[in-house]
């Protein structure tokens, strides 16, 4: 008995077409959320780690700062002092040990910062530890204050390794939000998927409608897709 050929059923080919087009928009999707998230994870890491470095290097900075103002106010006390002192053998050992707290407590942004001649400052690190500064240099640096474009040099290191760690974590805020667009088109397409399988349970005309609208869902969700940054 030859078996009864079943009739070309156009409906089920294009329930067919939908599901398998469907099944592939949501891996695909799925694929790059996972990629974009995975880029997340790293550069939150990596944010992270630029971060406490960034702030152990602020650490080391702030005491060369807290050292240079320490040194600065000192050195301005004995210089005034001096000038004013009528005691011409303490004056004279005030002003000497200025000299040496400018010269040798300084950070080398400090020094150059009050004009101090540089050559002077070479002398005492190559073990000459009588040098001392001319009461014109002294003068020079009562007068000249660390002011805010030294504290930006002192700090500058640790400032552009905190601007790197913030970038970076833009970065990963921004992989993030791509990773959640790819996760929404996989919903879409999902949602696409179920009016697919749903069409087929019906046998009356309902069931075009159905598939009708999984379609558009479908080229909604792939659409969408196409308007994100990929991976």
């Amino acid at each position: 008995m030859s078996e009864e050929k079943k009739p070309f059923d156009v409906f089920e080919l294009a329930a067919a077409i939908l599901l398998g087009l469907g099944a592939i928009g949501a891996s695909v999707a799925g694929h790059q959320g996972n990629l974009w998230g995975g880029q997340s994870v790293e550069a939150y890491g990596e944010s992270a780690a630029l971060t406490t470095k960034a702030s152990t290097t602020y650490n080391d900075e702030l005491t060369t700062y807290m050292q240079d103002v320490q040194a600065d106010v000192r050195s301005k006390e004995l210089i005034w002092e001096a000038i004013e002192s009528d005691d011409e053998v303490a004056s004279e050992r005030q002003l000497g040990m200025a000299s040496w707290l400018l010269t040798s407590q300084l950070s080398d942004s400090a020094y150059a910062f009050l004009g101090l001649p540089e050559a002077k400052r070479t002398e005492y690190q190559e073990g000459d530890e009588a040098v001392v500064l001319s009461m014109e240099d002294l003068e020079k640096a009562l007068n000249t204050d660390l002011n805010d474009d030294y504290v930006d040099e002192v700090f500058s290191t640790s400032a552009g390794e905190f601007e790197s760690a913030d970038k970076r974590f833009l970065e990963g805020r921004n992989a993030n939000n791509i990773g959640d667009e790819f996760s929404l088109a996989t919903v879409i397409l999902t949602v696409a998927l179920f009016f697919g399988g749903l069409s087929l349970v019906f046998k009356s005309g309902i069931r075009w409608g159905f598939l009708s609208l999984g379609f558009a869902i479908l080229v909604f969700g792939v659409g969408y897709m196409t308007t994100l940054t990929w991976a």
